[in-house]
């Protein structure tokens, strides 16, 4: 057997799970069905060539949409999820538990979980947060690029020197609704204490690696550590920014940081948000520096392996909202098998390539939310 065909078994017979993906937040902005084969990151046909079984589907908010709209804006979203199940239910099911996972993956359809990406969603309000995951959201990230008045993020200025007491109370809630604590986006302070608080291990489900990458969203090797000490996971994020640090540099020379553009939004009429959100979106990634090579994803996932352990690493590709920049050779979620292929080649075992594609995410999701 040939190591292409080798690779290509084992990426088959995998559970593929990519713990991060903005694609709602451009079926609400543009219509999109993602039914239908596009240019774009992700579609059902991608999906399918990826090998991607479970894909977690992140509700973003932008900033301009706080403190009063957010939670109108997140509700758009799992609206176009649940049209798009209602509207390929062959293809594609919402998994609310590991077994779900299990069996719509045996069933030769894609698993859908939702991810709220950002606490503004909640608007202050637990009830909010309660009805989020009686639609279904299994996971929350505490908040984005923005600090709220209860949870800092790490690239803006710290508010409540990490969590404050609401804080605290939401994290204590998610414990108690079984949701994932997603500490992507925070402070270092911030994952410390969630690490302290969460009865339940806790994930960054689109993070990399600092020591590898100097950017305030990457984790320190001390804070890997630490989350696989309590059983989570990290899933490798591939935008391009957050693994090549001279394309995060060039990127900062050309045009500042982008997330000054979310931290600082304009204030927006009610009724002229959803314009300017969209307006907003196609402006991120424009003019992006040369795009490094593949094996920056490879070499981030292989660092979190050697601080965190094999068992502690995942995928979260964070692909798909405004065609974010990536490493050359991965264009969309189809070329997922290539990420088996380049681990093989640097020497891991099939049965760790496995845990690393998705087994990881599995486990944990099973221990927080039950078989």
């Amino acid at each position: 057997m040939s190591a292409l065909t080798a690779a290509s078994a084992i990426h088959e017979q995998s559970l593929v799970w990519d713990a991060h993906m903005d694609s709602l937040v451009r079926v609400v902005e543009h219509g999109i069905d993602l039914g239908v084969r596009s240019e774009a990151q992700a579609d059902l046909t991608r999906w399918r060539e990826g090998g991607v079984r479970a894909q977690v589907f992140a509700v973003w908010i932008d900033t301009i949409y706080a403190p009063y709209h957010a939670a109108r804006r997140a509700l758009q979203q799992i609206d176009a999820l649940y049209c798009l199940l209602e509207r390929y239910p062959d293809q594609i099911e919402l998994a609310r538990t590991a077994a779900e996972v299990l069996r719509i993956a045996a069933d030769g359809k894609l698993a859908a979980m939702i991810a709220i990406e950002g606490g503004v969603a909640i608007q202050n309000d637990l009830g909010l947060l309660r009805t989020y995951a009686r639609l279904g959201a299994t996971s929350m990230t505490l908040t984005h690029t923005a600090s709220l008045d209860w949870v800092d993020s790490s690239t803006d200025r710290p508010r409540s020197g990490g969590l404050s007491p609401f804080g605290r109370e939401v994290v204590r809630e998610m414990n108690r609704l079984r949701m994932m604590v997603d500490v992507s986006h925070v402070s270092d302070d911030v994952v410390r204490q969630c690490l302290d608080l969460s009865s339940a291990p806790i994930i960054a489900s689109h993070s990399s690696c600092r020591a590898l990458t100097n950017h305030p969203r990457n984790l320190p090797d001390d804070l890997l550590k630490a989350i696989a000490a309590r059983g989570g996971v990290v899933g490798i994020n591939f935008y391009n920014e957050f693994i090549d640090q001279g394309y995060r540099d060039e990127l900062s020379r050309r045009t500042g940081q982008i997330i000054a553009q979310l931290n600082a939004p304009p204030v927006v009429p009610p009724e002229d948000l959803d314009d300017r959100a969209r307006e907003r979106s196609q402006g991120f990634f424009k003019d992006p520096p040369p795009r490094p090579p593949f094996a920056r994803i490879l070499e981030h996932i292989d660092h979190a392996v050697q601080v965190a352990g094999v068992d502690h690493v995942g995928i979260g590709s964070d692909l798909d909202s405004t065609m974010i920049p990536t490493p050359l050779g991965m264009d969309s979620v189809s070329d997922f098998p290539r990420l088996t292929e380049g681990l093989l080649e640097w020497g891991y075992r099939p049965d760790d390539v496995a845990k690393i594609l998705g087994g990881n995410f599995l486990r944990v999701f099973r221990e927080v939310r039950g078989e």
